[in-house]
């Protein structure tokens, strides 16, 4: 199964690229039945327009993707870090259709100055303390609001990515569901890699950022690939992989040495998402160490969400005939869900 993981700018341009993360996920031969999936990161690539991710919702990147045996035209999930979806309260608020579809058409219909306002004029209007709406998964995670326009511009990522989306066949789990998804459907999920990181080494900083303090956040991204690995297994169980073959980043400085990087998750996470084993090369490491705004293992974050959430039926989101508790069938049509965040707190 291919598997792709989307970092999101709202301008993107050769200094600030949109970043694909292409991977695929596969069962190792040779490996015990029990043995978790493997994915297996191929490539970091740039995007730099907005008209690319018409390109890749359309499948044009498709033939193009690097690595693994996965034959081309058999489709892709996707995690995307953007917001997908615009809070019930504020759909109903403004009047707009009540289907996901419509209203991010609606929405992609707007240039993004006046869609900015709109929202703008929105929060002006509410009470001190209230100005921003939230959908339930948004508060479940602890994200900001698809109205927020400036840091970060949650809703000018939300007016790049959503319209383009609903423009293409793409099945959009919860808000534009297929009604036949064959099985070389491309499919979208909405990902949040700040919850992941949050679950990996809790609030420390791992981006942005002045002078002072890129050291640190570079030990938190290197703290980060290695929990995300799972180092804490045994040497030996990372002995298959040899020096033609190196898994991770073999010397790093400054800061602790990354040895091979092979290892199935675990820890915080293992009670809410499935057994993986998650794998990169040692020039994807250095690239993704060597960012200082993460938008690379952002990227990353996005796939393994992806990868998750493609292991687990309906990939692991809320039915609106059982909403969680506090969220209504409703919102869930409207809002969306983040994958891989629990459904209930």
């Amino acid at each position: 199964m291919r598997i792709l993981g989307l970092d999101v700018t709202a301008t993107p341009g050769p200094r600030k690229p949109l970043t694909l993360a292409v991977c695929d996920l596969a069962q190792e031969p040779g490996n015990a039945p029990d043995a978790p999936p493997v994915l297996t990161l191929h490539e970091l690539r740039e995007l730099h327009t907005l008209d690319d991710l018409d390109r890749l919702f359309g499948g044009q990147f498709d033939a193009g993707f690097a690595g693994g045996d996965v034959p081309s035209g058999t489709g892709w999930v996707l995690g995307i870090d953007a917001a997908l979806a615009q809070p019930l309260e504020l759909v109903e608020e403004l009047d707009w259709p009540r289907d996901w579809a419509g209203y991010a058409a609606l929405c992609g219909g707007m240039d993004r100055a006046d869609f900015r306002d709109l929202l703008r004029g929105v929060s002006a209007a509410r009470p001190a303390g209230q100005k921003y709406l939230y959908r339930a998964c948004c508060r479940r995670a602890g994200a900001a609001s698809p109205m927020n326009t400036v840091r970060p511009p949650v809703a000018l990522m939300f007016h790049a990515v959503a319209p383009r989306l609903a423009a293409h066949a793409v099945h959009v789990p919860l808000l534009r569901p297929l009604p036949h998804v064959p099985g070389n459907a491309r499919v979208a999920l909405e990902t949040y890699p700040g919850w992941l990181a949050r679950q990996l080494m809790g609030r420390a900083p791992y981006k942005g950022g002045d002078a002072t303090g890129r050291t640190a956040r570079r030990e938190a991204r290197t703290q980060l690939l290695r929990n995300l690995a799972g180092l804490g297994e045994p040497a030996e169980s990372t002995s298959a992989f040899g020096p033609t073959n190196p898994i991770g980043l073999s010397s790093l400085q400054p800061g602790p040495q990354l040895g091979p990087l092979s290892s199935p998750l675990s820890g915080p996470l293992s009670g809410h998402l499935p057994r993986l084993t998650i794998r990169w090369n040692a020039d994807h490491a250095a690239r993704m160490l060597d960012d200082p705004e993460a938008d690379l293992l952002d990227a990353l974050f996005c796939a393994v969400l992806a990868a998750s959430s493609a292991l687990r039926p309906e990939y692991g989101l809320p039915s609106p005939a059982t909403p969680p508790h506090g969220v209504t069938a409703a919102q869930l049509d409207v809002e969306g869900w983040i994958a891989g965040l629990p459904l209930e707190e």
